[in-house]
């Protein structure tokens, strides 16, 4: 009887907080072309050990280097198109290939130059899953103010500014982000503009029109040198973006 009503307990906690009871299956997305390849293979290492352990988690690496073959990863070639095209077509190429991820619950995407340092779990499950930028607490973020742009976002929007280093949410619903931010480059470079930000321009947009069912603190973009009131999870390593870029 008391093995019963421990059960019960445990099922009732579960369901209180909003934690599945069963193993999700998870995709992590790893864009890494060009010099961005090095961190690849260290990023994968601390997600194995720090993302979402307690579920079914498989890498998908687009690369145009090399990745360790290993059963729980999934290496995409992908060339490397130059800056800024590299960080901005990243959304077409998750929607390009979206018949991978047919068997997956939720996907995540992750900057290849991040890295997992603390438990990342079920805290982060949810339908729309948006990051708070680490520079941007409690002020205004710098959105796209070009209103030619399909990112602008007028002076009266816009309450928290996300970063574009780690986001994601259930299959559909980020599957249904990646279409219309898709439609949107394309309509920018249509008119031959690319929003201030790049990918980060347009995913901000994209939650202020449809509002994330879960806002993560920047715990989750914490730039490594930086010293914020926040637990250390998910690193942004520095680096020097000029020499990683050209």
């Amino acid at each position: 009887m008391k093995i019963m009503r421990s059960l019960f307990l445990i099922l009732g906690a579960h369901l209180f907080f909003g934690i599945s009871v069963h193993a999700a299956r998870i995709a992590l997305n790893v864009m890494a072309t060009g010099k961005y390849a090095q961190y690849a293979e260290q990023m994968i290492a601390s997600a194995r050990t720090y993302f979402c352990t307690d579920h079914t988690v498989r890498y998908f690496v687009f690369t145009d280097g090399y990745v360790t073959p290993a059963p729980d990863v999934t290496k995409i070639y992908q060339k490397r198109l130059g800056w800024p095209h590299d960080t901005l077509m990243r959304f077409a190429v998750y929607l390009k290939n979206k018949d991978l991820f047919n068997d997956f619950d939720y996907l995540f995407a992750v900057d290849a130059d991040m890295l997992f340092v603390a438990p990342v779990g079920s805290e982060i499950l949810s339908k729309r899953v948006a990051t708070q930028h680490p520079g941007f607490v409690g002020k205004r973020g710098t959105y796209e103010t070009n209103r030619a742009s399909a990112a602008y976002v007028a002076p009266q929007e816009g309450k928290t500014y996300f970063a574009g280093g780690f986001y994601g949410g259930e299959r559909e619903s980020f599957f249904s982000m990646m279409e219309t931010v898709v439609a949107n480059i394309e309509q920018d470079l249509h008119s031959d503009y690319i929003a201030i930000w790049h990918d980060e321009s347009h995913l901000n947009r994209y939650f202020i029109d449809n509002p994330p069912t879960k806002i993560l603190s920047p715990s989750y973009c914490y730039p490594e040198t930086w010293n914020l009131p926040y637990t250390k999870r998910l690193l942004a390593l520095d680096k020097n973006h000029h020499k990683m870029r050209n």
